[in-house]
């Protein structure tokens, strides 16, 4: 049975491999906002909790039966595919969400004289994923959309105040009796 499973890669270590992680950090947090009120010490508003993060270091050694190399293009591979999986631990989800890897990094490398990795260290951070967003445009205090123009490169576009009013279905009745 695999130590931890994410996407296919399984953490495991048997008589000719040895692939697991070592630092499992996982964490979580609340989302919160200071109120400050005249002449006594401010509110805490708790907007809810953030989003869990988790992290960990994978010890790639050729030694150990495992293809360095590979390793690192695979956890590339899976960053570039920008989808979220449940990462199991032992035999249980971690989280109750799923995990989206954000960062893969490598250091501690080791190679021959060949260009082959003999060793390499991955560090791999995950966020918690709970459901996708949509990209959002920031709007300005004069309530212009900000898409990085230069104030000469903005057009003003007045508002038109007809669009603004309402319907009335009465008032062709109000104003003629029909």
């Amino acid at each position: 049975m695999p130590i931890a499973s994410f996407r296919g890669k399984a953490f495991q270590v048997s008589a000719n491999k040895k692939y697991t992680f070592s630092g499992l950090s996982w964490s979580g947090a609340l989302d919160t906002e200071t109120q400050d009120k005249l002449g006594s010490k401010p509110s805490t508003y708790i907007k809810g909790e953030s989003l869990d993060g988790m992290s960990f270091e994978v010890p790639l050694r050729a030694d150990f039966g495992i293809n360095v190399r590979a390793q690192i293009e695979d956890w590339k591979a899976i960053l570039a595919s920008k989808k979220p999986d449940i990462f199991i631990l032992g035999s249980k989800p971690l989280g109750k969400n799923k995990w989206l890897l954000k960062s893969v990094s490598v250091s501690d490398e080791e190679i021959d004289a060949s260009g082959n990795f003999l060793k390499a260290t991955l560090k791999l951070e995950f966020e918690e994923y709970v459901r996708a967003g949509t990209a959002q445009s920031q709007t300005s205090a004069a309530g212009a959309t900000n898409l990085n123009l230069t104030p000469s490169q903005y057009i003003y576009d007045p508002p038109n105040k007809a669009d603004d009013k309402r319907d009335n279905p009465n008032l062709d009745h109000a104003l003629w009796g029909l």
